[in-house]
């Protein structure tokens, strides 16, 4: 398998800051593509309509992981959503309220409408039952456009497996011609390779390519004994060539509190949206590092005290080799080379953790015109100041600049529509906000959101996703799982669609 590689994979993590620029100075270059189709918003996104998609959805009492009778990672599930040739796929897990006497479970479930509509067909995965309650469990949906299969995982948080299944060939291609029921979908652990290839799974995700492959990125391990790792499915052969491990949790970190080199052991938490692909194909991925002990500042104990850097890399040949942001190759893994923070160059901005950036508020995206690499990440203005998102840019040249954007939100999606750049906030609650290249996306502006009923409330609280796929066309789909009554009670799931904008082609 492992010398089957070259259709290899893509993550990676390198660099080595080349320079560095606070608050002014971003490329000034000029654009070197053909115009890409822009959005006019609206000043206020018009909703076109919404509909429930389930009653009743799992919510998490944080059983699990309770320590000392008090649970950990409770919450609602959330779900998660595609839109593709017509058809939007959500999925999603039921009430936990399947079986009896005591054997309670929910169900994973994958509902399509087609879009615009509100008749939802819902497939329920057999064979598989969800028994845990840990809020960290959520899901994961991609379509491979180069053979039309659906990919879903599910229920992981240091398991040992991959939870996995898929469509036949073509399901995704001509959704008209298929009855989707329980039968669509057939579970495969750890996607066909053997019982063995993975200990501790957490935080899977497809991400799919321009070649019509499909890109699973995961970690193996804890939040401080963590590795990354990719897989790659094959279109043209419809199947997953292999797992591969990109980095190391090993290695010697300086820690803040005395600055002693001591041993270390640490995890990753990659940029939301993971690996992005410039015109050229090249990959680029960043992330932040948790350190392990978690004691890292005085008087601290949560872990997301000891997140540290912002570490980037990319690679031309889909994951075969590093290099980081000077462009010196720093890792072959044809050679069995992994990345590590102790990979010259590979912490390409320092962060330090007395700044407390944010494992999870952070997310990345290629400028379609510049090819500049975008970033935003929260973290603390100052060790006593408060949280805010910071705007971070490389430039083609490996050059950083950063500014302070003046918001705060939570799981933001970059994406960029012409000559400007949106962040889609969710989690929490639903917010649009997006700057300019006229001023050199110096300055961040918030949509205000449409009320959603006669009683002017806004998408908050619960868990929210947003289905971007549509952008292009003006339209985005936000999935709401709302808050529960009381910690472990089901909740429903709404889904809601807007109209942000008019999109201009240049023709």
């Amino acid at each position: 398998m492992k010398n089957k590689l070259l259709l290899a994979m893509v993550i990676a993590y390198l660099f080595g800051c080349t320079s560095f620029a606070d608050d002014k100075g971003a490329s000034t270059r000029q654009d070197t593509q053909a115009s890409v189709a822009s959005l006019s918003l609206h000043s206020t996104p018009i909703l076109l309509g919404s509909s429930l998609l389930v009653d009743k959805s799992h919510t998490s009492d944080g059983s699990d992981r309770a320590q000392n009778g008090k649970p950990l990672f409770a919450g609602v599930m959330g779900a998660q959503a595609v839109t593709y040739k017509g058809y939007q796929y959500v999925i999603y897990y039921t009430a936990k309220d399947r079986g009896g006497y005591g054997d309670l479970f929910a169900e994973v479930v994958v509902a399509r409408r087609k879009v615009t509509g509100h008749d939802w067909q819902h497939a329920t995965l057999p064979v598989y039952r969800l028994t845990s309650d840990d809020a960290h469990n959520r899901q994961a949906i991609e379509i491979s456009k180069g053979d039309g299969a659906i990919h879903i995982s599910f229920d992981h948080h240091n398991l040992d497996r991959i939870n996995y299944a898929r469509t036949a060939s073509g399901v995704a291609d001509h959704p008209e011609t298929l009855d989707w029921n329980d039968e669509v979908f057939t579970f495969q652990r750890n996607l066909g390779f053997p019982n063995d290839a993975v200990e501790r799974v957490t935080y899977p995700k497809f991400y799919s390519l321009e070649s019509g492959n499909v890109l699973m990125y995961f970690r193996e391990g804890g939040a401080a004994k963590g590795e990354m790792q990719l897989a790659l499915y094959d279109a043209k052969k419809s199947a997953w060539q292999f797992i591969r491990n990109i980095s190391s949790s090993e290695g010697v970190y300086i820690q803040n509190v005395n600055g002693n080199k001591e041993p270390s052991t640490r995890g990753p938490y990659l940029a939301g949206g993971g690996p992005k692909f410039d015109a050229n194909g090249r990959m680029h991925i960043s992330w932040v590092f948790r350190e392990r002990p978690v004691n890292c500042n005085p008087g601290k104990i949560n872990g997301s005290d000891c997140n540290h850097g912002i570490y980037y890399t990319y690679s031309d040949d889909e994951g075969l080799t590093w290099y980081n942001n000077a462009g010196n190759l720093v890792a072959d893994t044809r050679k069995g080379e992994v990345l590590s923070v102790e990979t010259p160059g590979l912490e390409a901005v320092h962060v330090p953790t007395t700044l407390r950036p944010s494992n999870v508020s952070h997310n990345s995206v290629i400028d379609t015109k510049t090819g500049d690499y975008h970033l935003l990440l929260s973290h603390n203005i100052s060790p006593d100041g408060p949280a805010r998102v910071h705007h971070y840019v490389r430039d083609t040249s490996g050059n950083w600049q950063k500014r302070v954007s003046g918001f705060t939100a939570s799981n933001v999606t970059l994406t960029f529509l012409g000559d400007r750049l949106f962040a889609f906030a969710g989690r929490e609650s639903a917010e649009i906000y997006y700057s300019d290249r006229t001023d050199n996306f110096t300055k961040w502006h918030e949509v205000e959101m449409p009320s959603i009923d006669s009683k002017s409330s806004k998408i908050e609280g619960g868990y929210i996703t947003w289905d971007l796929s549509l952008l292009n066309e003006g339209r985005a789909s936000v999935i709401w799982q709302h808050a529960p009554a009381s910690i472990g009670k089901p909740s429903p799931i709404y889904v809601y669609d807007f109209e942000i904008g008019k999109i201009d082609t240049g023709e």
